[in-house]
């Protein structure tokens, strides 16, 4: 179909702002049956959440990913339309980053739209209901890999805290309690990080303080049908392509405790020979780190319409003649 092999990468939560989707929403009617779609099956009026805030409903754990996924598969679907063909059978790969997963695997055919939304809708009420104890995550960037993990001896004696998430070489995600990430953040700094601050999240995702998250999204995924992806999926989990659909239930599950390692992923494009990247749904997190990671990749931006032709306009192009 293309004369180059392309991934198509889905974000996750944090990436989104009010006034996200509208205009495809306003030109496509695959997008404003996506979003109803997503609306009915959650009994959330998704798009107004999405289109008109206010910014503190978006921010919700549910509505962010809920408003992100329809976003994200929206946009899947402009590009399905236009070729009369499924994303994977478009596309070499598919990742999403942390619950972006989420909107990879429905559009890999692993997952169908409604048991995504039940998904992301548990999910988010699973790691909400078990933060106990006082917990959020913090941003470091500019240190490399060993140093970082120095810095966490600084919680000693103030509580819990480890790497969540791997995002580029020196860029790491750190998840804890708050005393504990308020000494690791100074401790960075002191260590010379560029960046050093707490995110503003109030759960800290993918660690050890999320095991009874884990354990309720495991049993939650036992009644759940997940399919073979149906193109190259890699899992956040491990870093690798995954294909069998118990390890896709398990690699979900373990996510919740274990960090995103992306960065390992973006290192396997050249492995894969992919040469070209799109980012479906809100903002440019991951264009923006595929791009700075120098794996032979150029990644580009989707998430209103100009961006959408644009890219429409770059397939067409690529097209195998």
């Amino acid at each position: 179909m293309f004369n180059e092999k392309i991934a198509f990468v889905f974000p996750g939560q944090g990436a989104q702002y009010v006034g996200m989707g509208k205009d495809l929403f306003d030109n496509f009617a695959v997008v404003r049956h996506t979003f109803q779609q997503v609306s009915d099956i959650s009994h959330k009026d998704i798009a107004d959440a999405c289109f008109n805030g206010p910014k503190d409903l978006l921010n919700k754990p549910e509505y962010t990913s809920l408003g992100t996924f329809a976003h994200s598969v929206s946009i899947a679907r402009i590009i399905e339309y236009e070729y009369n063909k499924p994303l994977y059978d478009l596309g070499y790969a598919i990742a999403g980053h942390s619950m972006g997963q989420y909107s990879a695997l429905c559009c890999a055919g692993s997952l169908s739209v409604e048991d995504s939304v039940h998904l992301l809708s548990a999910r988010s009420s699973y790691m909400s209901m078990t933060n106990q104890m006082g917990g959020g995550m913090a941003c470091v960037v500019g240190l490399p890999k060993e140093e970082v993990e120095k810095t966490l001896f600084a919680a000693t004696g103030h509580g819990y805290a480890a790497i969540s998430n791997h995002n580029a070489a020196d860029q790491f995600i750190i998840s804890g309690q708050n005393e504990a990430l308020d000494a690791v953040v100074a401790r960075a700094k002191e260590k010379g990080a560029k960046i050093a601050k707490r995110l503003n999240v109030a759960i800290p995702a993918h660690c050890a303080l999320m095991q009874n998250a884990e354990i309720l999204l495991r049993k939650r995924l036992e009644t759940i049908n997940v399919e073979s992806p149906k193109t190259n999926w890699f899992s956040n989990q491990t870093a690798n392509v995954m294909n069998n659909p118990q390890d896709v239930k398990d690699a979900l599950a373990n996510q919740m405790t274990h960090g995103v390692r992306w960065y390992e992923i973006m290192k396997k494009f050249p492995e894969y020979n992919i040469t070209k990247a799109y980012e479906l749904g809100p903002g440019k997190v991951l264009t923006g780190l595929i791009n700075r990671a120098n794996v032979g990749c150029v990644a580009g931006v989707t998430d209103n319409l100009k961006n959408v032709t644009n890219m429409l306009n770059e397939l067409n192009s690529a097209k195998v003649r």
